[in-house]
């Protein structure tokens, strides 16, 4: 069966396929997949775009993760594709444009979690129909889009409250976005200058951080910020940005306390200072990944034009060019946000 053949059926032989693989510790390959024959449920989806979400996938890669898979593994958790092959009883059909996290079935590699293959074996209920007016590229973000997402529900945040949101990369800006798209004003800090310059270019109340995070906030929102998304993924930036809140007077009880989002994660622990969390009765909220409703309303966002990817995307490169591609994310000075193996 060619990578192209579309059918309804059963295979009776495994498919020959490839798969980005961490090899070892800051190495990685291309490998070669072998795809079962699918079982009651499943479906076969020929990948289009598959996306890096460059902070956990580089934590895994040096090895960092705390419930990370044992290497050699596929990494990433961000696919779009075509459905190619159907198992018995399901409802999707061949042709149709779907997006999963990605396979469930690594063969003799082991998973963390299988989004960065040619082809994925997969539950039909992991895979989400993509709206007609929404790209294949674009809809690759949904996975991150909908971590962020789960970061606004939580923060439970009300038009015209004021969101800062610290760290401009791939999650920072769909923060961004989704909190503009909430009702919020939202102004952005970074220490990289050409991440700021291009996160105003799209529209983002932006500006450098040299050193402290809670003074270059209260320079653009003298008054503090109703909710702080911390996107920096640097466990130190809380307690240097704490500051930054909103306080809270103790004769207005109308007054929310500010909520801190640690929308980043992190290997390590992290320290909260007390009395100053305390004073501004601070909330330290922490998003655990997304829910498949989460991805579904996204995309569905995406569609509308609520939420708008254009752009996010900083490159599109073959899975060829994947050592090279985590080694540039990896250095830190790199203007990426992200990058999407196109996998046709």
């Amino acid at each position: 069966m060619s990578a192209t053949t579309v059918r309804s059926g059963h295979r009776s032989s495994p498919l020959r396929s490839r798969a980005v693989v961490h090899e070892a510790p800051h190495r990685v390959g291309l490998g070669e997949l072998e795809v079962r024959p699918l079982t009651r449920g499943e479906v076969l989806v020929r990948a289009a775009y598959t996306c890096i979400s460059p902070g956990t996938e580089l934590r895994c890669l040096a090895g960092r993760q705390p419930d990370g898979a044992d290497f050699p593994y596929i990494p990433g958790y961000a696919m779009s594709g075509e459905v190619v092959e159907v198992g018995p009883e399901t409802a999707l059909v061949p042709g149709q444009r779907v997006y999963l996290n990605g396979t469930s079935d690594g063969g003799r590699c082991n998973l963390m979690w299988g989004g960065h293959a040619a082809h994925a074996v997969a539950p039909e209920t992991a895979c989400l129909p993509i709206p007609d007016d929404v790209g294949m590229d674009q809809a690759s973000l949904t996975h991150l889009a909908a971590i962020a997402y789960n970061g606004v529900l939580m923060a439970d945040v009300r038009p015209g409250e004021v969101v800062a949101v610290i760290g401009l990369g791939i999650l920072g800006r769909l923060c961004a976005g989704l909190y503009t798209a909430a009702g919020s004003r939202v102004v952005a800090i970074d220490r990289n200058p050409e991440r700021v310059r291009l996160a105003c270019v799209g529209g983002i109340e932006a500006v450098v951080a040299e050193e402290r995070p809670a003074a270059a906030i209260r320079s653009l929102v003298p008054d503090g910020a109703d909710v702080i998304a911390d996107v920096s993924g640097a466990p130190d930036v809380l307690a240097a940005a704490l500051d930054s809140a909103r306080d809270v007077p103790w004769s207005d009880p109308t007054v929310r306390g500010a909520r801190y989002v640690v929308q980043g994660s992190y290997p390590e622990a992290f320290c909260i200072p007390y009395q100053a969390a305390f004073l501004k009765e601070l909330r330290i909220l922490l998003p655990r990944d997304c829910r498949l409703e989460q991805r579904r309303r996204v995309l569905e966002m995406m569609a509308a034009g609520d939420l708008s990817t254009e752009g996010l995307i900083s490159d599109i490169r073959p899975p060829e060019r994947a050592s090279e591609t985590y080694r540039e994310l990896a250095a830190g000075t790199s203007p990426l946000l992200t990058v999407a193996f196109d996998w046709s």
